[in-house]
C-alpha cells in the first residue's frame, strides 16, 4: 500500500535547522494551530500584518461562517488546488516540537518563471526570539538549494519593523511600495505595502546547517527539471 507521502509528496517535505523544523500543514496539526490563533498573533503598537483579519474572525467553533471553519476551508482549498504551474506550501514551523507558526512559499508558473514569495507569521508568545528570522532563511534556502528558485519575493506593511527586519536580516532588499486595502474588523482601510526581494546574491544563511528530505519527490512532483 502506498504511503500518504508517496501518494501526495508534499507531506514528505521536511525542513530542519537546529531544533527548528518545517513541515506541510497536515489536518492534524489544525487544533492546535486554532489554539496558537486564538493565543494572538498582532503585536500593539504594529499595523495589522495581513490584507484580512482573518485571525480576529469570530471564534465560533462548530460553525460555518467562523473562525476556524472559514480559515481551515482556505487551507484545504490551497492543498485542492496544488498544480505545477500553481501551489502554495503552507508549512508549519514547529521548535522543539511546538507549533509556533506558518511559513507560506507560493508559486505560479515556477517552472518557467523560478520565481517564488514567501509570507510568515509567528504567534504572539513566540516573537522577538529570532524565529521568524531563520523560519525565512529555511524557506528560501530551501526555494534556492532545492527547488532552483531565481528570486524570492515577499512584502510587509510599512511601519512593521519586526517583519522589516526579518526581511533585511534575510537579504531582501526594497523593490518598490504599493497601495492596497486591508479589511479590518472596523472596516475596510488603506494601506502601504514594502515589496522586498531577495536573490541568491543577496540571500543570508542561517548561522547552522540546514538539512531537507522529501525534495527530489517534490520537484518530480512540481515537475522541476535539473540538468
Amino acid at each position: 500500500m502506498l504511503t500518504l507521502e508517496e501518494i501526495f509528496p508534499p507531506y514528505g517535505l521536511r525542513i530542519t535547522c537546529r531544533n527548528v523544523e518545517l513541515r506541510v500543514l497536515r489536518d492534524e496539526d489544525f487544533p492546535e494551530l486554532v489554539e496558537l490563533v486564538q493565543n494572538g498573533i498582532s503585536v500593539s503598537g504594529l499595523p495589522m500584518p495581513f490584507p484580512h483579519a482573518w485571525h480576529e474572525e469570530p471564534y465560533a467553533p462548530g460553525t460555518p461562517d467562523g473562525f476556524p471553519a472559514t480559515s481551515l476551508s482556505w487551507w484545504w482549498t490551497q492543498r485542492s488546488t496544488f498544480a505545477p504551474d500553481r501551489w502554495n506550501l503552507a508549512l508549519t514551523v514547529r521548535y522543539d516540537g511546538e507549533l509556533v507558526g506558518v511559513q507560506d512559499v507560493m508559486a505560479q508558473d515556477f517552472p518557467l518563471t523560478r520565481w517564488v514569495t514567501t509570507g510568515s507569521w509567528l504567534g504572539r508568545a513566540h516573537q522577538g526570539r529570532g524565529l521568524g528570522t531563520l523560519m525565512r532563511q529555511m524557506a528560501v534556502g530551501f526555494a534556492f538549494d532545492e527547488l532552483d528558485a531565481l528570486t524570492c519575493e515577499s512584502a510587509y506593511v510599512v511601519g512593521n519593523h519586526a517583519s522589516a527586519a526579518v526581511s533585511r536580516k534575510t537579504g531582501y532588499v526594497d523593490n518598490g511600495l504599493a497601495r492596497g486595502v486591508q479589511h479590518t474588523r472596523e472596516g475596510t482601510v488603506g494601506m502601504e505595502e514594502q515589496r522586498v526581494v531577495v536573490t541568491p546574491d543577496t540571500y543570508v544563511r542561517p548561522g547552522e546547517p540546514v538539512t531537507y528530505e522529501g525534495t527530489q519527490a517534490l520537484r518530480r512532483f512540481f515537475r522541476i527539471e535539473r540538468d
